[in-house]
């Protein structure tokens, strides 16, 4: 797609970046996020407005994100009740939910800027049974915030370099991934160290057992 003929009409460029970044949600494979980046490359020349472009990547992102969530919640766990395997996943699910992991508050936000993040978590979210209020408020953060953030990776870049549009979009767009995937390996470690020191202390309070008084001392612990 030639950017410059995308924006020859800003309502309908507006409106296919929400759809693309909807459908990104379901589809990760479509380039969702680098046409975000590609709207903030635009915006800083001056073909489309960044506050527009902002909203209209956050409601495709809150779109898509919804959209997974709602199939996951009424139709998938159904399938995936049909077989061995689906409700072996099904109940992993929910443990991961019980112990508030990957569909706990900070993972729903931080999701979007995770790649596959965002479907894997509204799927989980859905099929944990999150309430819909609950995933709707923390998803819409974190969508506001990916859309800003990745809309201004392409307007700075537009504003800092004299670099080709799409060499912008490229370097952008390179940025963004790479900040998402530190992100991800962050929270796994984050995750992970929290889990361990959770075993820890577990296992601590079964070897050691608190003491019981002996009968012995009980007239003093009385008295």
């Amino acid at each position: 797609m030639d950017l410059l003929s995308f924006v020859s009409v800003p309502l309908a460029a507006y409106l296919i970046l929400a759809a693309f970044v909807a459908f990104d949600a379901m589809v990760p494979a479509l380039p969702g996020e680098v046409l975000v980046v590609s709207a903030g490359a635009l915006s800083a020349a001056g073909h489309l407005d960044v506050g527009w472009a902002v909203v209209a990547a956050t409601a495709g992102a809150i779109a898509g994100d919804l959209a997974v969530y709602g199939l996951s919640r009424r139709a998938l766990p159904g399938a995936l009740g049909r077989t061995r395997l689906g409700r072996r996943i099904v109940e992993r699910i929910e443990r991961a939910h019980a112990r508030m992991g990957s569909t706990s508050a900070v993972a729903i936000t931080a999701a979007r800027f995770v790649p596959l993040g965002r479907t894997a978590v509204a799927a989980a979210a859905g099929i944990a049974g999150v309430r819909p209020r609950r995933f709707a408020t923390f998803a819409f953060a974190g969508c506001l915030l990916w859309a800003g953030w990745t809309v201004g990776l392409g307007y700075v870049t537009g504003t800092v370099t004299d670099a080709p549009l799409w060499l912008q979009v490229a370097i952008g767009a390179a940025v963004g991934v790479l900040v998402g995937v530190w992100a991800g390996a962050a929270h796994t470690v984050i995750r992970t160290r929290r889990r361990m020191s959770q075993r820890a202390r577990a296992g601590a309070a079964v070897d050691h057992p608190p003491e019981e008084p002996s009968p012995s001392r009980l007239p003093e612990l009385v008295g």
